[in-house]
């Protein structure tokens, strides 16, 4: 029997989701500061101000990324899955050839 291929959609779904983590961490700490600027105390971080231009867009395109590699990583494992279980039928077949009498072939 095969061995399923490895689908290379999963470490850019792991790594494009650790990255929106952090884009949508610090994206709430941008805004906890903007609802509250009594709190912040220092100047602005640089990953703060970029996050205060350019946050919205920049988790819309991760969401988006992360859209189409689990689609991209859920299409694949279903076309494996269908290779391998094609695979598998195919060696009972012909198992099942192997083990049938010569006298009742045509």
């Amino acid at each position: 029997m095969p061995r399923p291929r490895r689908n290379l959609f999963y470490p850019l779904l792991g790594i494009v989701g650790f990255a929106f983590t952090i884009t949508a961490a610090s994206s709430c700490v941008s805004v906890l500061r903007g609802v509250r600027p009594e709190t912040a105390r220092h100047e602005p971080h640089p990953l703060q101000q970029l996050m205060d231009r350019h946050g919205t867009s920049i988790l819309v395109g991760e969401l988006i990324v992360l859209a189409i590699a689990t689609v991209g990583a859920v299409g694949l494992d279903h076309a494996e899955g269908e290779r391998i279980r094609a695979a598998r039928d195919a060696e009972r077949r012909a198992a099942a050839a192997a083990a049938e009498p010569e006298a009742t072939r045509p």
